[in-house]
């Protein structure tokens, strides 16, 4: 995938958001049941992300976000089901929940490479 832009903004929040989790707008690079996708936001219980075909609601999906930290790749996976889906001009803009299992997606160095960090 090629590299892109990342940006993360302040929360997305309205008085009418029924969401339990603070939203965070973040553009990265992402793949979506190995397909390319972009993601929008993300918060602890879910995501929406634009991809070049839809998917239904109720659809099981496997993500994986290109998180860039301190110049090395953390490719954060989980799993997630699809709630939400809209057709624009870019593509279909997905909204996922998260699936239990995949909450909270924490990318952690491996143990090599927090060594090699204090090291520097």
């Amino acid at each position: 995938m090629a590299a892109e832009k990342l940006t993360i903004a302040v929360p997305l929040r309205r008085r009418e958001d029924r969401r339990a989790a603070e939203r965070f707008v973040a553009s990265m690079p992402a793949s979506v049941n190995g397909g390319e996708a972009t993601t929008q936001d993300l918060s602890a219980t879910g995501l929406s992300f634009v991809v070049d075909r839809p998917y239904a609601p109720g659809d099981r999906i496997e993500v994986t976000i290109e998180y860039l930290l301190d110049g090395h790749h953390y490719p954060l996976q989980c799993e997630a089901e699809v709630v939400r889906v809209q057709e624009g001009p870019l593509g279909y803009t997905i909204g996922a929940r998260l699936a239990p299992a995949s909450q909270p997606a924490v990318a952690v160095p491996s143990e090599p490479e927090a060594r090699l960090r204090r090291a520097t």
